[in-house]
C-alpha cells in the first residue's frame, strides 16, 4: 500500500486528484492540505509517514519549494512529486534543489501519474517532457566536458571556488536571480555579476543555468 498526502491550495483541483486516485486500491490518501505549512506540520507530528507527497509549488503561507526542503530535512526518504502548472526552468532547478524526485505538469493523465509515483518509489527521477529535453541537453553538454575535470567535487575544491563563490552558486541553484542574491548577501549587483562570471569560467560552463545544474548533479553545494 502506497501512502500519499496531497498539498494543493485550489480545492477543486485537490478534490479532483483525490477522486481520480480513489479507484487505485493500492493507494491510500493519508491527508489533503491547502499549503506547505499545513503539510509540514502534519509530517512533523504524525507517526504515519507518507511514502509520496504530491506537492503544488505556488501556494500561500509556505510554497512547495520551501515545504519540500523542510520535509526532506525531517524525512529524506519521503518521495516528493511536484505537481504544478509552472514550466519555468528556474522553478525546475529550485524544485530539485529542494529535494523533489519528479516534476510533473497538472495536465498529465492519472494513469501516467500513477506510473510516475511507482517510478519515484523505485528510486527514479522524472521530468515533464517539455522541461526534460532542455535539462537533458544541458546535462549532456556537462557530461561531455566532465572528462576534463576531476570527478570528486563534493566540496567544490577541485573547481577552485572561493567560499563566497560557493555561497552564490548555492543561491543560483535555488533559482535566485542576481538581484535577489545581491539583496540577500547585502552586496552590490555588480559584485554578484562578477562572482557569477568567475563561477561560470571556473566550472567551464556556458551560463548560470548550466552552473546550477552542475552544482546539483556534482553536489558542489
Amino acid at each position: 500500500m502506497t501512502k500519499i498526502i496531497l498539498v494543493e491550495d485550489h480545492e477543486l483541483t485537490r478534490k479532483g486528484i483525490v477522486y481520480a486516485l480513489k479507484p487505485y486500491k493500492d493507494i491510500q490518501i493519508l491527508g489533503e492540505f491547502e499549503d506547505g505549512k499545513e503539510a509540514f506540520e502534519y509530517i512533523k507530528g504524525t507517526r504515519e509517514i507518507p511514502d509520496v507527497i504530491l506537492m503544488d509549488i505556488a501556494m500561500p503561507v509556505l510554497n512547495g519549494i520551501e515545504a519540500s526542503k523542510r520535509i526532506k530535512n525531517l524525512h529524506p526518504d519521503i518521495k516528493i512529486i511536484m505537481l504544478t502548472s509552472i514550466d519555468e526552468k528556474d522553478s525546475v532547478l529550485s524544485a530539485f534543489s529542494s529535494g523533489a524526485n519528479a516534476y510533473v505538469m497538472k495536465n498529465i493523465t492519472i494513469d501516467k501519474l500513477i506510473s510516475i509515483i511507482n517510478m519515484v518509489l523505485n528510486g527514479e527521477v522524472w521530468l515533464a517532457p517539455n522541461i526534460a529535453d532542455y535539462i537533458l541537453d544541458v546535462l549532456s553538454s556537462l557530461n561531455n566536458s566532465k572528462e576534463n575535470r576531476e570527478t570528486d567535487a563534493k566540496n567544490g575544491d577541485n573547481f577552485n571556488l572561493t567560499n563566497r563563490e560557493k555561497e552564490i552558486l548555492g543561491l543560483i541553484a535555488k533559482g535566485m536571480s542576481n538581484k535577489d542574491i545581491a539583496n540577500k548577501l547585502v552586496i552590490s549587483l555588480y559584485t554578484v555579476k562578477n562572482h557569477v562570471k568567475n563561477i561560470i569560467q571556473k566550472l567551464a560552463v556556458e551560463d548560470r543555468t548550466q552552473a546550477a545544474i552542475l552544482a546539483l548533479t556534482e553536489k558542489i553545494v
